[in-house]
């Protein structure tokens, strides 16, 4: 898998192939019922924590509550919320 780059909303969505260093994470999120995600999602250049559900869903810390089916999906979602609690 290739890096992918998306701009949304003037901000920067990256999708990177998870790094070799990040076993050990995996091995701890797996032991919490949760599948790690076999890339890693930035949103300007700010790593956000992401797992994979049960139903092969992505999910991101504090936004357990709505799962995505792509990592760019979550990182738009994000974005459109971020940007609802600033005008909020």
């Amino acid at each position: 898998m290739a890096e992918e780059r998306q701009t949304y909303k003037g901000r920067e969505i990256i999708v990177r192939p998870r790094a070799a260093g990040a076993a050990r994470e995996s091995a701890m999120t797996e032991r919490a019922g949760a599948e790690a995600a076999e890339a890693e999602l930035y949103i300007d250049q700010e790593p956000i924590s992401t797992v994979r559900d049960s139903a092969g869903m992505y999910v991101a810390a504090g936004y357990a509550y709505d799962p995505q089916n792509s990592l760019k999906d979550l990182g738009r979602r994000i974005i459109d919320y971020r940007e609802a609690a600033r005008q909020g």
